[in-house]
């Protein structure tokens, strides 16, 4: 019977700096202290696992002088915001992906992840949180057990985990799009906090988008690689983490055009309020035009007017009443008829 992979309390903070390892052969994979680590090379069939958490020099250095890395690739671990890249070196590959979360006020937490993958040793460089280590020993209890002597076992894993982390990403963007669309179809008028919704989540998707596209060259390049980078054996399951991405990748760009197309039917339902707003207005002034005219016409201070033509009640319902009632009615019967067309 398999002895039980070594336990890491799930959520447990790591300080930056932290180095822990871990020794993987046939019977399971155990913690292992650093002043015990054994000498290189590891037991044959079986490899050992450094995970350094937001690195410091001394760290790497020790690691360094232990598996000959080459100095460009240690200085590229040491210092955040790389770009996606793959990198063969005569003793180990190194390659820098990235993954995604959402943080606690929406916005794009992006994690990093440096990896040294040798003959008998991964080393994991992660600025940021990333992962929890007990998740990934539990993900390499599954892989086949012909395969997990071998490095390139752990090395899918954190791919393939770094890849699954994605989805509950995109989930929740496609539940606000989904929201949003709802907004759209069933209320007349957006509220302005709403258009900066639409704002944040059309960067979330660009944003994560640029993030996850070039994981496709990273994925599509070890399996170019072959042997000894990834073997006949391995090809399927490196091909299974590319598909995954290139789903994600779609997911993404829908959600990018979905955002776009949102902001699009916001702009067309803020035209709309405008133009009926507009409309309204014309049409008061439609109203009140013939009658500033005539009581404009009318008020003029001639003495024809006002000694001779409306010298008498009767003169004023007729020209001062009934003439601006008659300009009313017929203003408003053009204006219902031009309504109509």
């Amino acid at each position: 019977m398999k002895p039980q992979a070594a336990q890491v309390t799930e959520g447990e903070h790591r300080r930056p700096g932290d180095l822990r390892a871990y020794l993987f052969d046939r019977t399971g994979a155990v913690s292992i202290q650093l002043h015990a680590l054994p000498v290189r090379p590891a037991p044959e069939g079986g490899f050992t696992w450094f995970d350094v958490t937001d690195p410091g020099a001394e760290h790497l250095e020790m690691l360094q002088g232990r598996f000959g890395l080459h100095p460009l690739a240690v200085e590229d671990a040491l210092h955040a915001h790389q770009r996606a890249k793959v990198e063969g070196y005569s003793t180990f590959q190194f390659v820098v992906v990235h993954g995604v979360s959402r943080g606690d006020q929406g916005t794009l937490n992006i994690h990093e992840l440096n990896l040294f993958v040798g003959a008998d040793f991964v080393i994991s460089v992660r600025h940021g949180h990333g992962f929890d280590p007990q998740h990934i020993l539990d993900r390499w209890e599954r892989v086949p057990q012909d395969w997990q002597p071998d490095p390139s076992s752990l090395f899918y894993v954190l791919l393939d985990a770094l890849v699954d982390d994605y989805a509950p990403f995109t989930d929740a963007l496609e539940d606000d799009l989904r929201d949003i669309r709802h907004q759209l179809v069933t209320q007349p008028a957006l509220e302005e906090g709403e258009l900066r919704r639409i704002f944040t989540i059309s960067e979330l998707a660009y944003a994560a988008h640029a993030v996850a596209f070039p994981l496709k060259d990273v994925l599509t390049t070890l399996l170019r690689a072959g042997p000894p980078v990834v073997s006949e054996l391995e090809i399927p399951y490196f091909r299974d983490i590319r598909d995954h991405v290139e789903h994600v990748v779609e997911r993404l760009n829908l959600a990018r055009a979905t955002a776009d197309r949102a902001f699009d039917i916001y702009q067309s339902l803020e035209a709309r309020e405008q133009g009926a707003a507009s409309r309204q207005l014309t049409q008061v002034a439609t109203v009140f035009l013939p009658l500033t005219l005539v009581t404009g016409f009318f008020g003029q201070n001639f003495s024809f007017l006002v000694d001779r033509l409306i010298t008498s009640p009767r003169a004023f319902w007729i020209f001062g009443v009934g003439l601006e009632v008659l300009v009313l009615v017929l203003t408003l019967i053009f204006v219902r008829r031009l309504g109509r067309r």
